[in-house]
């Protein structure tokens, strides 16, 4: 899915990061349809999550 931050797109995110919305905890880049229905992902969602 598409990742957008302050009107950007991002491409690239950390190794840790993920949806916690996603049921195989993958990262956004990596999803192709937001598991809650969002068009983009701008990482300020209550789902994204960067844990270690």
């Amino acid at each position: 899915m598409e990742m957008v931050q302050d009107g950007v797109e991002v491409y690239c995110l950390p190794d840790n990061a993920y949806c916690n919305a996603d049921e195989e905890k993958r990262s956004p880049l990596d999803i192709d349809d937001c598991p809650i229905g969002c068009a983009v992902c701008s990482g300020d969602c209550y789902h994204y999550r960067e844990d270690d």
